[in-house]
């Protein structure tokens, strides 16, 4: 369906409203998202014989709706509703339309699902310890995780990473337009540092000496030493992770939710939290306090007095004799009213 060439009228409207994203500055992946979903609803307005958005009602997003939850997960719906309501309001903003048609209409309610892959203080470690440190391309790659780990950056926002937005002596990463387009500096852990000048003064220094204009902070070890793409970084996060015999799912974003969950869980304050990952809302970043009560309910077992040891009474509970009860209470017990 998305294949489908579109109408003059709704291709004229689709490129309108991605060029008002690219003002707003959305990244990349935003725009191709909203795209695609405007693109599967288009294709299906015009099977249902609909060819002018002002014919669009609340009862066709409804029809729409359903079309999409016999067909995808309530994410994907989520995504494509919300895409759809960007794109009337746009229209409504334009003058093309005097009703938002998606107004009213309720958006699936989301599985509240927590993190399945976060890596444990160990898990980490290990991954970690894979760079061989005594090659060019050890060291690059130690850096990234080690950037990875500490900052809890997304993948899009690792790659679009110059040398200028970061600052290994006072320990700041500058992400410029992350997700929702907005600008924000994290703190650079004092390992990240010290990985980060090493590559930067002992690796890429050298990787650019014919390039000296050259400003993407990632590099390829292969000549001609391009800037890296995310696919690059992704497969590499995972190849590590599975030297390291970790099982799970080691994806670039295990690392965001690791990151998060371990700051959580030796006590950070989720506002802070919050900030470090560039959530919108704090009910984004709440959840990784729920995952971290596991760790801390064990780690709470094993470290604190008095639920390490037993108890004065429970020992004295357990070192009395068992003898014969006595004769009052072993006779039965009468209600009385």
């Amino acid at each position: 369906m998305n294949d489908t060439p579109l109408a003059p009228q709704f291709a004229e409207h689709l490129a309108s409203f991605v060029e008002r994203l690219k003002v707003l500055r959305y990244s990349p992946a935003t725009l191709v998202c909203r795209e695609q979903a405007l693109r599967r609803f288009f294709g299906w307005l015009a099977e249902a014989g609909i060819a002018d958005v002002r014919d669009v009602s609340k009862q066709t997003v409804r029809d729409f709706q359903e079309w999409l939850m016999a067909r995808y997960t309530t994410c994907t719906t989520h995504v494509h509703l919300i895409s759809l309501r960007r794109f009337f309001e746009h229209l409504e903003a334009t003058d093309v339309l005097l009703v938002n048609p998606t107004v009213g209409v309720l958006l699936p309610k989301l599985e509240d699902r927590l993190p399945r892959n976060v890596f444990t203080p160990e898990e980490a470690k290990r991954i970690l310890d894979m760079p061989d440190t005594q090659t060019k391309k050890g060291i690059r790659d130690k850096a990234i995780l080690e950037s990875f780990y500490s900052t809890g950056i997304r993948l899009e926002e690792m790659t679009r990473l110059t040398i200028h937005d970061v600052d290994y002596l006072k320990g700041f990463v500058r992400v410029i337009k992350g997700k929702g387009a907005k600008d924000r500096v994290v703190p650079l852990g004092t390992k990240a540092c010290d990985y980060v000048r090493e590559y930067l003064q002992q690796v890429r220094a050298e990787w650019i000496k014919d390039q000296r204009d050259e400003r993407a902070l990632w590099l390829s070890w292969r000549w001609p030493h391009q800037p890296l793409k995310k696919q690059i970084i992704s497969v590499m996060v995972r190849q590590y992770a599975k030297a390291a015999g970790i099982t799970k799912s080691a994806s670039p974003h295990a690392w965001r939710h690791t990151c998060a969950t371990h700051l959580v869980s030796n006590g950070a304050n989720i506002a802070y939290a919050q900030r470090l990952l560039g959530h919108r809302r704090l009910s984004t970043t709440q959840i990784y306090t729920r995952v971290s009560v596991p760790e801390v309910k064990a780690t709470h077992a094993h470290t604190h007095p008095r639920h390490a040891e037993p108890s004065a009474r429970q020992a004295e509970t357990a070192a009395a004799p068992l003898t014969e009860l006595p004769e009052k209470m072993r006779a039965p017990y009468h209600y009385k009213a």
